[in-house]
């Protein structure tokens, strides 16, 4: 009985002190949080919070018996908890440096323009105001497309509507929803192509949004492994896209009218 009452007093006073130390060292988290949001695209409350989490984790695991002070101590905790989340939110493609800075301009050009003008922003007034061509404007769209997981099973036609794509005609005959399915398929047969561990990879990261960690879990495998199996099979699907792409422009043979996939729904 009284080892159990010294147990609950030594319980609830490492909880004060911990406490304590996150009400006194919480202004270590914005400085931090504000480096690392002007190179990402996340909101500051977001890495804030996470900042938090790992501030918390810092008074947690502190002894105050060690030699080091606990603002040397935290500062790798809420740095290591933000980078984490940034790892495990970054989208599994990565674009140039030239295209990610046009998507910061894009994203504080809608941000600023509907304070300004009163209105929701055209993709007219904003290739305008970007100075951007056509094509440049249809590469910066593709770019955004990428950098987002998207269901392989649903259209595409919706996305690129709302977005501002410009319907152009395909080299193929057809357009729209039609060259969107069929380039899904194609995309899915290359999927269901892969090894069964790489395959399953990109269905659970890129498909189904999953982190590493939480993929890592499934498969019993390291974090370590789930990214060098996904950079593997992204590359080999790429691979093969641009040889279908590349023999399909070698015969000049207009593509097929897109027809449901056999393969399996990823």
């Amino acid at each position: 009985m009284t080892q159990s009452i010294k147990t609950k007093s030594l319980c609830r006073r490492a909880l004060k002190q911990r406490n304590q130390r996150v009400n006194q060292y919480c202004g270590l988290v914005t400085p931090i949080a504000m480096h690392y949001c002007r190179r990402c695209p996340e909101p500051l409350d977001d890495l804030v919070q996470v900042g938090l989490m790992g501030l918390l984790r810092a008074a947690e695991l502190y002894r105050p018996q060690t030699a080091t002070p606990f603002e040397a101590f935290a500062r790798p905790h809420i740095r290591g908890a933000i980078l984490h989340y940034l790892r495990d939110s970054a989208s599994a493609v990565r674009l140039p440096r030239r295209q990610m800075e046009l998507h910061d301009k894009l994203r504080q050009l809608k941000a600023s323009w509907t304070s300004g003008h009163g209105q929701e922003p055209s993709a007219e007034d904003l290739r305008l105001a970007l100075q951007l061509s056509l094509d440049q404007w249809q590469e910066l769209l593709r770019g955004q497309a990428l950098a987002r997981p998207l269901d392989l099973e649903t259209g595409y036609e919706e996305t690129r509507l709302h977005e501002g794509w410009s319907c152009r005609p395909s080299e193929s005959g057809f357009t729209g929803a039609d060259e969107w399915e069929y380039q899904g398929a194609e995309v899915r047969q290359q999927l269901a192509c892969l090894e069964p561990g790489l395959r399953r990879v990109i269905q659970k990261v890129v498909l189904s949004g999953w982190s590493y960690r939480r993929t890592a879990a499934l498969l019993q495998v390291s974090p370590m492994t789930v990214q060098r199996r996904l950079k593997q099979g992204l590359a080999q699907m790429r691979a093969a896209l641009l040889n279908a792409d590349a023999f399909s422009s070698l015969n000049c043979q207009p593509r097929p009218h897109p027809a449901p996939s056999v393969a399996p729904a990823c």
